[in-house]
């Protein structure tokens, strides 16, 4: 069962990476390029800035389009004929580290982008159960294709 954990953790974090990444910009290119007020000229938390707002929507369909790519590159490395066991373990394993590095990263770590639990578990709902579902789910893409 951990016999690829390492080189799954690795292709999850350059996943989980890519996608904040992504979404960072977003919320940047929303506020630089279209005007739509950032935290700080709102001065609320980041969490209810209109910029940051009005990218939640979008945030599951960065996962589905992007989590299947990094699944699929981390799928090369196994070198193993039962993909459908590989995808199914990489699907639990991602999901479960996501949400341990979402709890860690977005919640227990200070810093100017963190959440209080009721903010990112309650009131960032329906998003962070689509991105929670849409991560598990990429392994089904992938499956779809290969």
């Amino acid at each position: 069962m951990f016999d690829h954990f390492g080189w799954e953790l690795l292709w999850l974090v350059v996943a989980y990476s890519v996608v904040t990444l992504v979404g960072l910009i977003h919320v940047v290119i929303l506020n630089k390029v279209f005007g739509v007020p950032g935290y700080k000229e709102e001065g609320v938390t980041f969490m209810k800035s209109p910029a940051y707002v009005k990218t939640k929507p979008y945030q599951p369909i960065y996962n589905i389009i992007l989590f299947p790519l990094f699944i699929w590159i981390c799928l090369q490395g196994f070198g193993t004929t039962n993909t459908v066991h590989a995808l199914y373990q990489i699907a639990i394993t991602w999901t479960i580290v996501s949400m341990i590095i979402d709890f860690i990263g977005w919640i227990v770590i200070p810093h100017p982008f963190r959440f209080t639990l009721k903010e990112f578990y309650v009131d960032y709902q329906p998003w962070i159960s689509l991105i929670y579902i849409s991560i598990f789910v990429s392994h089904y893409i992938v499956r779809f294709f290969i």
